[in-house]
């Protein structure tokens, strides 16, 4: 549902970096602020109900607008800034030869070249983290805690980050050794990215199922949001039984978000018999019901429209696309820059942060592929939780375009974002977007046709 703040993990980052890599956005709610072009159910909607009034329905009174607009420079800074910063970062460990001589450092130690990869593996994600994420993520939260949308301290926000840490080490590692070893391996090295990417598709999948009993609750604390608050279960089960979902209460879980953010979100994670709706505790404290019923609503038509297993679908096949870019552009960057970087094979422990470059520079380039699909998957959602709560709220239109309002100033979401900006980075639409559809969408009016109900 939301816009801004951390993303719906670093989860995705922790839990194998293949899936920022395999354009599977989709699987989670993002919460760094993004936005969406004019989609195609969009604009034939706005023509239809041309009569309603064309102001901007998203507002926010001067201090926070802004607040909202340097925000609106502050962030795509950042968010460029840290891509560049990594790619900078690993070119620079080849460059100045550190990666080669870490790799003879590991070698050193043992004469097993599993044992050598496992060494070289687990230094390189842990120097990568600490010298290209954990800076840009620190003055992420400097600027979050300036303008009140975090509160989380920073010894908090540090252990936050060591156990990002130790998680990647965990996870990465054999990731890396396993590409090492079908690199080397006779039978797979002619082709040992499609044998990589068979390998982590299944592994992607098992992640996303263990995601929220594993991962999440090791960062944040969670607990059946039946417990806390009742009656608001009560009322989401209105919207459970008119859009004919099996969310049981049981599958509906409050995150106690407030130990560290002033935002607002909730969230749709997992996979089969691990699917659950989060509903973060600021939502459902401070957001009037209705509205939280239409957030409820955007959430179960992610539930309802597999938007997950999808997104997993379309990031299984990204990856064997972009593992096979990432092998060429390897072999490229060795032919063109070896003998400088004292790198003479991708198959090679110090190739592997050739190989991890390759992989961080199409990430970037193709980034607007991935956060399209995730718009439109978002776009989709609203527009089902809007006619979701049709006939349980009293005027559709006006609590969807008060969510976002409230959603937006939780935030400080930009009224005016940068068209640019909307297309290359916000992997939802913007919030003055999502407002302005919402306000025009009435598919109850004569000769409208909703898209996921029956009139």
């Amino acid at each position: 549902m939301r816009n801004g703040g951390r993303s719906a993990w670093k989860m995705c980052r922790i839990a194998f970096f293949v899936m920022l890599l395999a354009l599977a956005s989709m699987s989670q709610t993002g919460r760094a602020q993004k936005s969406v072009p004019t989609t195609s159910v969009e604009q034939p909607v706005a023509q239809r109900n041309s009569a309603f009034p064309t102001a901007k329905p998203y507002t926010l009174p001067p201090d926070k607008l802004a607040q909202a607009t340097a925000l609106g420079r502050i962030r795509p800074a950042i968010h460029f800034g840290a891509e560049f910063w990594e790619l900078a970062v690993l070119w620079l460990l080849l460059a100045t030869g550190t990666a080669t001589r870490l790799g003879q450092w590991a070698a050193a130690r043992t004469a097993r070249s599993w044992l050598q990869s496992a060494i070289f593996a687990a230094l390189l994600t842990a120097l990568v983290f600490v010298v290209a994420d954990l800076p840009v993520a620190a003055i992420r939260h400097a600027f979050s805690l300036y303008y009140g949308i975090s509160i989380e301290s920073w010894p908090a926000w540090l252990a936050d980050e060591a156990k990002t840490l130790g998680l990647i080490v965990l996870l990465e590692t054999p990731l890396l050794m396993l590409v090492f070893g079908l690199m080397r391996w006779t039978w797979s090295r002619r082709r040992y990215w499609l044998w990589f990417a068979v390998a982590v598709v299944p592994i992607i999948v098992l992640g996303t199922f263990l995601l929220p009993s594993l991962i999440e609750p090791l960062f944040d604390t969670f607990e059946p949001l039946a417990k806390s608050h009742p009656t608001l279960v009560t009322e989401l089960e209105q919207v459970v039984a008119r859009t004919g979902t099996s969310i049981p209460p049981e599958r509906m879980f409050l995150m106690k978000a407030s130990e560290k953010s002033n935002g607002l979100n909730a969230y749709v994670t997992g996979i089969g018999t691990s699917k659950r709706i989060v509903v973060w505790d600021t939502t459902a404290d401070r957001m009037p019901v209705d509205e939280i019923l239409f957030t409820f609503g955007h959430e179960s038509g992610h539930y309802v429209l597999n938007h997950i297993p999808k997104g997993l679908a379309l990031g299984a096949a990204g990856i064997f696309v972009l593992f096979w870019a990432a092998s060429r552009l390897a072999q490229g960057l060795v032919r063109r820059f070896g003998v400088s970087w004292r790198v003479y094979s991708v198959a090679s422990l110090p190739g592997l942060a050739v190989l991890l470059l390759a992989l961080a520079a199409l990430q970037t380039i193709t980034e607007p592929i991935g956060n399209a699909l995730s718009r439109y998957a978002e776009h989709q959602a609203d527009v089902y939780g809007q006619e979701a709560i049709h006939g349980i709220v009293p005027d559709p239109q006006k609590t969807a375009v008060a969510s976002f309002n409230q959603l937006g100033a939780a935030y400080l979401d930009d009224p005016n974002p940068n068209p640019f900006i909307e297309l290359w980075t916000y992997d939802h639409p913007s919030i003055q977007s999502r407002a302005i559809f919402a306000a025009r969408y009435n598919p109850w009016a004569p000769g409208q046709k909703p898209q996921f109900f029956q009139k």
